[in-house]
C-alpha cells in the first residue's frame, strides 16, 4: 500500500496528469468546464490549509529558536538571497531582450481606462497590519499573519518554562498540518489534470497576435532560468548532490504553481519538497512563508517584459542608461515591495506608466501581458523559493 501511495504522489504521475490535461485542453476545449470543479477542489484545499500552516510554521520555528538574534539573522539572510535572485532574474531578462530585440507592429488600443487614485501610505499600512484579528485569518493578509505569528512565537519563547506547553502545541499542530498536506497531495494528479485542461483551453487563443514574439522569448527565458540558474543555486548550496536532489523533487511545486497560478497555494507543496531535501524545518518554515509573500523572480522578469513591450509598441527607444537602470530597480525592488500590498499589481503598473510617461491606454496592454504570463511567472516565483532556501541553509551553515 505504501508503494502504491508513493507512486500515486510521484513526480511522474503529476507530469502525466499535466500532459493529459494539456491534451484535453487542446482537443476537448469546449467541454473542459465539466472537469474544472475537480481542479477548483484541489486549489481550494491548498488555500484552506495555508493560513493555519503559516501560523504554526512561523510561531513554532521562532519558539524553537529561543533567540531573537538568531531569528533576525535568518530573516536578514532570507531577504538578501531573495533580493539577489530577483536582481539576477531581472538582469537576465533584460539581457535576453537586448540580444533578441523582437520587433512588433505599433498598435495602441483606443479604449481609455479610468484608474483610481491610490494612497500609497494607506496601502503600505494595510500590507503590514489589519484592523481586526479576524482579518488575519485570510490568505489575502499573509504578511500581517507572518508578523502576528512571529510575535506570538517570540512570546512563547520569552515565557520560557511556562510557555513549554504552548511550544508543544505548536509543534504538534505543525506536524499535524504537514501530515494533512500528505493527504491532500494524493488528490494532486486529478486536480492538476483538471486545472491544466482549463488553463490550455482558455489561454491557447490568446497566445497568437502581436504579443506572441515577446511571450515566446519570455517563456524560453523562463525555461532557461528555471533549468540553468536553479541548478546553479543548488550547486552553490550542496554541490552536485544538491543539483541531483533538487531535480528529483522540483516537479511537484513547479506543476502545482503552473496549474494554480498561486505562490500561496504552492506553499504546502514547497514545505513537503524541502522536507524531502532534508532542510531544517525551522529554516524552511520561515524562508518559504516569507518567499510566498515576497519572492518574485518570475514577476521581476515579467516587469522587464512589460516595460520593453510598451517601448516597442509605442515606437520609443528603450536602450538608454536611465531606462535600463530604472527598469532593473523597478523589476527587482518594486515587485518584492508590492507583492504583499493589496492591489499591488495595479500600483506597480501605474508606476510604470507614470515613470516612463505612457498614456493611460497602455494600462490595457499591461493587464493583458500580466494575464498571459501569470502561469510561468508564478512558477518561477513559487518554485524559486526551494533552491533559494537551499542557499539560505548554506549561508547559515546549518
Amino acid at each position: 500500500m505504501k508503494k502504491f501511495k508513493f507512486k500515486w504522489k510521484s513526480s511522474y504521475v503529476l507530469i502525466i496528469a499535466m500532459i493529459l490535461g494539456t491534451l484535453l485542453g487542446l482537443f476537448w476545449k469546449d467541454h473542459v468546464h465539466y472537469i474544472k470543479p475537480l481542479g477548483d477542489i484541489f486549489v481550494n484545499l491548498l488555500f484552506t490549509i495555508v493560513v493555519p500552516l503559516v501560523f504554526f510554521l512561523i510561531a513554532s520555528a521562532i519558539a524553537k529558536f529561543g533567540s531573537g538574534k538568531k531569528f533576525g539573522r535568518l530573516v536578514k539572510t532570507t531577504l538578501i538571497v531573495f533580493l539577489t535572485t530577483s536582481l539576477i532574474s531581472s538582469i537576465f531578462m533584460l539581457g535576453t531582450f537586448s540580444i533578441t530585440k523582437p520587433k512588433i507592429e505599433t498598435t495602441i488600443p483606443t479604449e481609455t481606462v479610468e484608474m483610481d487614485s491610490v494612497d500609497i501610505t494607506e496601502k503600505i499600512v494595510d500590507t503590514f497590519t489589519v484592523s481586526d484579528f479576524s482579518e488575519i485569518l485570510s490568505r489575502k493578509n499573509l504578511i500581517p499573519l507572518i508578523i502576528f505569528a512571529s510575535l506570538f512565537g517570540f512570546g512563547v519563547s520569552a515565557a520560557k518554562e511556562k510557555g513549554e506547553a504552548m511550544r508543544k502545541i505548536l509543534e504538534a499542530g505543525t506536524e499535524s498540518l504537514l501530515k494533512m498536506i500528505d493527504i491532500i497531495m494524493y488528490y494532486a494528479p486529478i486536480g492538476i489534470l483538471a486545472f491544466f485542461a482549463n488553463l490550455i483551453a482558455e489561454m491557447g487563443p490568446e497566445l497568437i497576435g502581436s504579443y506572441a514574439s515577446y511571450l515566446i522569448i519570455y517563456l524560453i527565458a523562463c525555461l532557461i532560468y528555471f533549468v540553468a540558474f536553479y541548478s546553479l543555486y543548488a550547486f552553490f548550496a550542496k554541490g552536485k548532490k544538491g543539483v541531483k536532489a533538487l531535480w528529483k523533487n522540483i516537479s511537484s511545486p513547479a506543476l502545482t504553481s503552473l496549474a494554480t497560478c498561486s505562490s500561496i497555494a504552492t506553499l504546502p507543496v514547497n514545505i513537503e519538497t524541502t522536507k524531502k531535501l532534508k532542510i531544517k524545518e525551522e529554516i524552511s518554515s520561515v524562508s518559504l512563508s516569507i518567499g510566498a509573500a515576497t519572492h518574485m523572480e518570475g514577476s521581476s522578469m515579467g516587469t522587464v517584459l512589460k516595460i520593453m513591450f510598451l517601448f516597442a509598441i509605442f515606437g520609443r527607444n528603450f536602450f538608454t542608461p536611465t531606462n535600463i537602470i530604472i527598469t532593473i530597480l523597478l523589476s527587482t525592488f518594486i515587485c518584492m515591495a508590492m507583492s504583499g500590498i493589496p492591489s499591488g499589481g495595479l500600483i506597480s503598473e501605474m508606476l510604470i506608466l507614470s515613470i516612463f510617461g505612457f498614456p493611460a491606454e497602455a494600462y490595457l496592454i499591461l493587464t493583458t501581458i500580466a494575464w498571459l504570463i501569470d502561469a510561468p511567472a508564478t512558477c518561477l516565483n513559487a518554485t524559486g523559493d526551494v533552491p533559494s532556501t537551499m542557499m539560505i541553509t548554506k549561508l547559515l551553515k546549518e
